[in-house]
């Protein structure tokens, strides 16, 4: 299956609705594919309702452009408080915030690291403490929220 084609659809079905692709997952279960869309907005968050209503939009999508002749589950739902920072403006949008940066390959020994997100330039994620990272040398970088940050209310 072509990922980046359903990528592409899917991004265009949520920006109509207001939402943005936090992150796309493909895997199997029991035997069909299965597709986990996490979605996200910049004001407003995402509730159930945002979820039910983007499946029924997602759905119609994947079937009319026959993406999966064989039946398929779908999954809708937020990027949770630890979501993943995969684009340049995820970086810029989340800049200051503690982020866990998984790398392909080991850098100076290591492949795991922690830092507050400093922004994006020249094709570079930058971290404090001057770690700089290519997205082509990221495996996955997410949000790593303080215990705080998690069970603060609002």
């Amino acid at each position: 299956m072509d990922k980046a084609a359903i990528e592409t659809e899917v991004e265009k079905v949520l920006a109509e609705s207001g939402f943005e692709l936090a992150d796309l997952k493909l895997a199997s279960h029991n035997g069909k594919p299965l597709l986990q869309v996490f979605v996200d907005r910049e004001v407003g968050g995402v509730n159930l309702d945002d979820c039910g209503a983007l499946s029924e939009k997602l759905g119609e999508c994947l079937d009319t452009n026959n993406f999966y002749e064989n039946g398929y589950f779908l999954e809708v739902s937020s990027p949770g408080v630890d979501r993943v920072v995969r684009k340049e403006k995820d970086f810029k949008r989340f800049a200051g915030r503690q982020v866990k940066v998984r790398l392909k390959r080991p850098v100076n020994g290591s492949r795991v690291y922690y830092g507050a997100i400093e922004g994006f330039e020249n094709g570079q994620a930058l971290l404090s403490g001057g770690l700089k990272f290519s997205l082509e040398d990221i495996e996955e970088a997410r949000l790593h929220p303080a215990d705080e940050e998690i069970f603060k209310r609002k």
